[in-house]
């Protein structure tokens, strides 16, 4: 046989067993298979137990109130992020500086999501940002806004997930930090 024949009997094979499932070789035996069900055939419960996924239709996206949760662990008011940790705690918003909200979040769904988080001053939102969460236990993420140097009152920040549900809402007086003597 020559070269281009062999690939093609290989690729032909890889082919003929790419859809076939683990055990499922001609003679092997699988223990725990269950009797060949034609495809589209439901069981009792109205369910289809195999669909090939090359005929099958994808699957609808989960509505958010069937999607695993999104869950903010922990919020952050620092001064900056290094390493992917905040550096301080603020207790006050100081003028003319940055204020970054640091996020550690878990997303136990397979699929991206997305987080809102709006910095507002005096009650009128500065600063509306949309971050990504990608699937994971501890996932940290955070953005900032910068403070203007005139800036009075207090700093809010909110956080939502892809629902518009509140995850936390923390609010810091806008003032310059006391310096120490």
């Amino acid at each position: 046989m020559n070269r281009s024949l062999h690939l093609a009997t290989l690729a032909a094979s890889m082919f003929a067993l790419a859809g076939c499932p683990e055990g499922s070789a001609v003679g092997a035996q699988n223990p725990d298979a269950s009797a060949p069900v034609d495809a589209g055939v439901t069981d009792a419960q109205g369910t289809v137990p195999w669909q090939s996924s090359s005929s099958a239709p994808a699957a609808p996206p989960a509505t958010p109130s069937e999607r695993p949760s999104l869950e903010l662990l922990q919020l952050t008011l620092t001064s900056d992020v290094q390493k992917k940790e905040p550096v301080d705690t603020l207790d006050v918003a100081p003028p003319g500086t940055r204020v970054y909200a640091h996020l550690k979040l878990r997303n136990r769904s397979q699929d991206q999501r997305k987080v809102h988080i709006d910095f507002l001053v005096n009650g009128k939102v500065r600063t509306p940002l949309d971050l990504t969460v990608e699937p994971s236990w501890s996932y940290r993420t955070w953005g900032y806004n910068t403070m203007q140097a005139g800036d009075t009152g207090e700093l809010e920040v909110r956080v939502f997930d892809d629902g518009g549900a509140t995850l936390a809402t923390a609010r810091l007086p806008i003032q310059a930090r006391s310096k120490a003597k």
